[in-house]
C-alpha cells in the first residue's frame, strides 16, 4: 500500500505518477518493468518513489486495487439490473466486465496482467464479497442481492465459493482471450457458453433424450 506521503501529494502530482506507471506496465510485465523508467516518466526522482511506495509491486497492487473497486460496484450494479438471478446477473457482468477489459484505453495494462497472471497477482485482483460498496448510498453486499432460492446453496460460504469459482473462470476466459487474440464478442461468448455448463450442467436429461 502507498504511503501516507503519496496520498499528501497533490492531486497533480499523484495522477502523474500513477500514469507514469500505467505507461510501463503497459508497455511491459511486473518482472520486466523498471523503476527507472516509472520515474522518468513521472517526473520524480527515484527518492521520492520510495518514499511513496516500498517497490514496484508495491505500486503494481495499488493499481490492480483501483481496477478491482471498479469492477465489483460493476458486479453489484449487474445483480442489481437482473434481480439477483444468478445465472442472468453473472452473465450481464461477465459481458460488461469483458468490454470494459478489453475495450479499454488501459488495454495494454490489462494484456500483460492477464498474460503474466501468476499466483499473487490473481489473488489482488480477487473482490471480498463479503465486504460493503464505498460508493453505495445502501451498502448492499453482493452475497445479500443474490437469489438462493433455486440454487443448491445452503452457507454463506458455499456461496461465497461459487462467485470466487465463476471468477476465477471469467479470468481463465479472458487470459485466453488475450492468447489466442480472440474479439470481445468471442471472448463473451466463449465465458457464456462456460457459464451454462456450469450453471445448467452437460448432461442431457432423461426426459430430453425421450423425446430425441
Amino acid at each position: 500500500m502507498p504511503t501516507q506521503t503519496f496520498f499528501n501529494l497533490s492531486e497533480e502530482k499523484r495522477e502523474r505518477l500513477i500514469a507514469g506507471a500505467m505507461k510501463e506496465f503497459s508497455a511491459k510485465p511486473l518482472n520486466e518493468a523498471s523503476i527507472s523508467n516509472i520515474v522518468k516518466n513521472s517526473e520524480i526522482s527515484r527518492g521520492s518513489f520510495y518514499q511513496y511506495f516500498e517497490d514496484k509491486k508495491d505500486l503494481y497492487f495499488f493499481l490492480i486495487g483501483k481496477f478491482r473497486c471498479n469492477y465489483h460496484n460493476l458486479m453489484l450494479k449487474s445483480f442489481q439490473e437482473k434481480k439477483g438471478d444468478f445465472y442472468e446477473g453473472f452473465k450481464l457482468f461477465s459481458e460488461k466486465y469483458v468490454m470494459y477489459i478489453m475495450e479499454s484505453k488501459k488495454f495494454g495494462f490489462f494484456e500483460n496482467m492477464y498474460l503474466h497472471m501468476n499466483y499473487q497477482i490473481n489473488r489482488e485482483v480477487r473482490i471480498d464479497f463479503k465486504g460493503k460498496q464505498t460508493h453505495s448510498t445502501k451498502e448492499e453486499r453482493l452475497i445479500d442481492i443474490i437469489n438462493r432460492d433455486k440454487l443448491k446453496i445452503n452457507t454463506e460460504d458455499e456461496l461465497l465459493d461459487i462467485l470466487k469459482y465463476f471468477l476465477s473462470t471469467l479470468n481463465d476466459t479472458i487470459m485466453e482471450g488475450f492468447w489466442k487474440e480472440l474479439s470481445v464478442r468471442e471472448t463473451q461468448n466463449l465465458f457464456i457458453k462456460r457459464l451454462e455448463w456450469i450453471t445448467y450442467g452437460i448432461a442431457i436429461s432423461e426426459k430430453k433424450e425421450e423425446k430425441i
